[in-house]
């Protein structure tokens, strides 16, 4: 298996990260601005800061547990220092220096020094200066560094910093468009993850743009160049084509031994979000590989390989095994989003490890006021599956629901009252509740929901004439879209309860 995925000697000369590829430190100089550098006495210009990865909050899909992938990015990482010394100076001109070039009479940063004032900003503000001051300056180096690091300082929980963050991307987004061909293995993903992270309208012309780029860049791409691309174009939800897909698959194959866990991680989850199957000889790679690094594993990784091995149907006991073993040790770890998720997946998995679950209850009862209305339901609806009897735990879980029905979405809904009902639950503190929440959504509900939310008050004794009413309207107009598995348990209920005040031509339809 090691020989198999032998690394494929590289097409070109490494190419160093942006954050190295910099001339000798500025000497020091008179500046007007940290961020445009003019012949001004007693000013310092800002010295490169400290970079590092942000951690990417979890998402969530229709179809599965919220989920998410933490992700970094190409452009290495940003040297450690401080700002230099300013040298005060009497006269108010300067000799142009090393790092310093004359454009239109004043003095501005060269084009390597002006990527590290770039990566120096720690702030919107301070870069959102530094662009509108240099833009007229910006290589493809200098978009890509400056786009990711949009990315990379914004708070995500502030949402104004959100709409700022995402007004600059979509200007920065016009500069990309114009140099994207420039732009080299380095600035692809980069820029890719930093659309992902950031989010907000797509500039669909910038992404096809990149992707075919990556078609002439693909072989020289480094691994977590590969994992950025995957992660980012997986966030933004575009399609790519199955021939490129399938390269990019074989050149991550390529690059295994070069994958790091987090990389090994954004990879497998990006393909689940996308819905790519992956192929035999990727997937026994990514496989070998991963089991080496799984202690390295952080909680949201684990929680996020699960899901993407419940969502692509992967079924590896030996591998799931220990991958369970290693995330029952670092369950305290785990938030209460990555707590729903693995045992959603487990459950999902087929998969009933004793020990796990064992340990999972006590830490999950800990933090269910942290779990939000989709981890309640699908913790719910994987207790029911795995049959796991603890009264003590169902009760807590029911009480933390009961306050955040009004949270629950349509498939939350279904889902819960039908987990209950397989679990034989009766609960009529939190079944009054979701009457007269599930009554108000009822019109939101598809097929399979109606189906099973009436197979479920049926099953609990549920009797309530307006809940069954207006599920009834509901039904009528959807009828339709019934396909054979939900007419044939609709039509048993109804045959079952004649107590329900069902007209017979309804129930001669289903």
């Amino acid at each position: 298996m090691q020989q198999m995925f032998k690394t494929r000697p590289m097409l070109h000369s490494r190419i160093q990260p942006l954050s190295v590829c910099q001339p000798k430190p500025l000497r020091r100089t008179t500046t007007a601005s940290p961020y445009v550098i003019r012949a001004t006495p007693n000013e310092r210009p800002i010295g490169p800061g400290r970079g590092g990865q942000r951690k990417e909050p979890p998402r969530g899909g229709d179809n599965g547990p919220a989920v998410g992938g933490k992700a970094g990015h190409s452009l290495g990482k940003v040297p450690a220092g401080g700002s230099q010394q300013g040298r005060e100076k009497s006269s108010k001109s300067i000799t142009p220096r090393r790092n310093n070039y004359q454009k239109n009479g004043t003095v501005t940063a060269s084009p390597a020094h002006l990527n590290k004032i770039i990566m120096a900003c720690r702030n919107l503000t301070s870069l959102d200066q530094v662009i509108k001051g240099n833009d007229h300056s910006f290589d493809e180096r200098h978009v890509a560094t400056a786009m990711n690091r949009v990315a990379m300082v914004h708070d995500r929980g502030n949402q104004s910093q959100v709409d700022v963050a995402q007004r600059m991307m979509q200007d920065l987004g016009v500069l990309s468009l114009q140099k994207v061909k420039k732009m080299d293995a380095r600035c692809l993903p980069s820029v890719m993850w930093a659309l992902g992270s950031v989010g907000g309208p797509v500039n669909l012309d910038l992404v096809q743009g990149i992707l075919a780029c990556t078609k002439e860049e693909l072989a020289s791409f480094e691994a977590i160049g590969i994992s950025n691309l995957l992660w980012g174009i997986a966030k933004l939800k575009v399609p790519i084509d199955a021939i490129l897909g399938q390269e990019i698959m074989e050149a991550a194959a390529w690059r295994f031994p070069e994958f790091e866990h987090q990389s090994l991680s954004n990879t497998l989850w990006a393909l689940a979000t996308m819905g790519k199957p992956s192929n035999g000889p990727f997937l026994e790679g990514w496989i070998y590989f991963a089991a080496t690094k799984l202690p390295k594993f952080t909680a949201q990784a684990l929680s996020n390989i699960l899901w993407a091995f419940a969502k692509l149907g992967i079924e590896d006991d030996t591998f799931i095994a220990a991958l369970l073993s290693v995330a029952k040790r670092k369950l305290p770890d785990f938030k209460a989003q990555e707590l729903a998720i693995s045992l959603w997946a487990a459950a999902t998995l087929g998969i009933e490890d004793e020990a796990f679950i064992a340990a999972w209850l006590p830490m999950a009862k800990g933090k269910l006021p942290g779990f939000n209305a989709q981890d309640l339901s699908n913790s719910l609806w994987a207790i029911a599956k795995l049959g796991i009897e603890d009264e003590a735990f169902i009760a807590a879980l029911l009480r933390v629901a009961k306050r955040k029905l009004p949270d629950f979405e349509a498939q939350n809904l279904s889902n819960s009252l039908r987990a209950m009902a397989k679990l034989g639950i009766e609960d009529e503190a939190f079944t009054a509740a979701w009457l007269r929440v599930a009554e108000r959504e009822l019109p939101k509900f598809n097929a399979q929901n109606l189906s099973n939310s009436l197979w479920a008050a049926a099953t609990l004794g549920i009797a309530d004439e307006a809940f069954i009413a207006t599920w009834l309207r509901v039904a009528k107009r959807k009828l339709a879209e019934f396909n054979s598995k939900d007419l044939q348990q609709t039509s048993i209920v109804l045959a079952s309860r004649d107590d329900w005040n069902i007209d017979t031509g309804f129930k001669d339809s289903c």
